[in-house]
């Protein structure tokens, strides 16, 4: 996604991070040729896409451009636009934060109405009193039990869908 760059700091990680969103066609272009790779080199006959915020979002953003079986979303950015989430193909996970002031329990439910709308199986999770980054030990907002069950539920989730 950095062009073979990697961040040491989260400063860093900020940047390239920024440089990625000013360009969305280059970073669907480059998660399009990771999966053909997994597809045609790899010889992988099912695919799943799973990030943590960034992460989450270029996530989803795979989901919305690529056939994929299954996709995890923590507390990524979101949209509720029927035409672009109309592309996905398999079901959604999403785990988010109650306390989250960028991803907003608005803008998941929103989210979260869209797929059911479009019948796209999904379960969505938000915890209760957690914010962003919940699942980050690194993070302040860090919450040990919380991201013990989204492991948990993200497992079993990928094991179910990807049988």
């Amino acid at each position: 996604m950095y062009d073979g760059q990697v961040a040491e700091t989260s400063d860093q990680a900020g940047v390239l991070a920024t440089a990625v969103r000013n360009n969305p066609e280059g970073s669907v272009e480059k998660l399009l040729a990771a999966a053909d790779y997994l597809k045609t080199e790899a010889g992988s006959t099912k695919l799943a896409s799973l990030g943590w915020c960034f992460g989450g979002q270029q996530s989803l953003n795979l989901s919305l451009n690529e056939q994929l079986d299954a996709t995890v979303i923590y507390y990524g950015q979101l949209t509720d636009d029927p035409e672009q989430l109309k592309n996905i193909t398999g079901p959604v996970l999403g785990i988010f934060g109650e306390t989250d002031q960028s991803i907003t329990v608005e803008s998941v439910r929103s989210f979260e109405k869209a797929l059911v709308e479009l019948e796209i199986p999904n379960n969505i999770t938000i915890y209760p009193q957690v914010g962003h980054a919940f699942a980050n030990p690194s993070n302040s907002n860090y919450a040990a039990d919380e991201t013990v069950e989204a492991w948990d539920k993200t497992v079993t989730f990928l094991n179910d869908t990807l049988k």
